[in-house]
């Protein structure tokens, strides 16, 4: 029995020994799990040809939902301390409402796919409990974009007829904050959350030339919990 105390801390030395080299320069890592954008949205009020849009005495500006999809991350270790690392994911999906006179109408349906490239700083600490953060440069680019059923014929009365949808292409600035928690030399759980500058201009165009538009700000924080492996 009184061997039990050494062979314990035998295992506690092995196990900080290879938990404390995780994350090495040179080595790869892959994360795989689930990503939600939840945007902080705001806009401009919508205008129509250049002059702001007044039903009812109020204006209407847009606000955005939120969306869960896989997630998809790979880092490169420059050093034991420092990354550079892509985040991916299955396109997500949102759609665009009314605030104000078209509170709770649902305008447009999108996606959007928003690969972020960050570097990252890992401080040295001791155990499997690997922190990090860091900033990053993000591109996201819209498609699939259409006018709603409902939209579309609230808008008709308004003598707005054969309308298409459209967003700009977004580029801003992140910042991410996150850590690896260690299940061995190789696996990972992974959780983070990174805040995200998009911003895009919305148009809708109708037949005969007419434009209803808004500059929409989504900003949203994108919260990450995933599995992770190094290589």
């Amino acid at each position: 029995m009184k061997s039990w105390p050494v062979c314990l801390s035998l295992i506690s030395t092995i196990a900080f020994a290879v938990f404390a080299n995780a994350h090495e320069a040179g080595e790869f890592l892959i994360r795989v799990g689930a990503t939600s954008v939840n945007p902080d949205a705001d806009s401009s009020p919508v205008a129509l040809n250049g002059t702001v849009l007044s039903l009812g005495g109020a204006n209407t500006t847009l606000d955005v939902d939120k969306n869960t999809q896989l997630g998809l991350n790979f880092a490169y270790m420059l050093s034991d301390n420092w990354a550079v690392e892509l985040l991916a994911a299955t396109p997500f999906e949102h759609t665009a409402n009314g605030k104000g006179e078209l509170a709770g109408l649902d305008i447009v349906d999108t996606k959007q796919l928003p690969p972020t490239l960050s570097l990252l700083w890992y401080p040295s600490t001791a155990g499997n409990f690997k922190p990090y953060l860091g900033p990053g440069l993000n591109y996201t680019i819209f498609f699939d974009e259409d006018i709603t059923g409902p939209a579309a014929a609230t808008l008709a009365t308004l003598g707005l007829i054969g309308g298409s949808a459209s967003l700009d292409a977004s580029f801003g600035l992140s910042v991410q904050a996150g850590f690896d928690l260690h299940l061995n030399d190789t696996w990972f759980v992974n959780a983070s959350v990174r805040w995200i500058n998009i911003e895009s201009d919305a148009s809708l165009k109708f037949a005969g030339g007419a434009r209803l538009t808004s500059d929409v700000e989504i900003n949203p924080l994108v919260w990450t919990i995933s599995l992770g492996r190094s290589f």
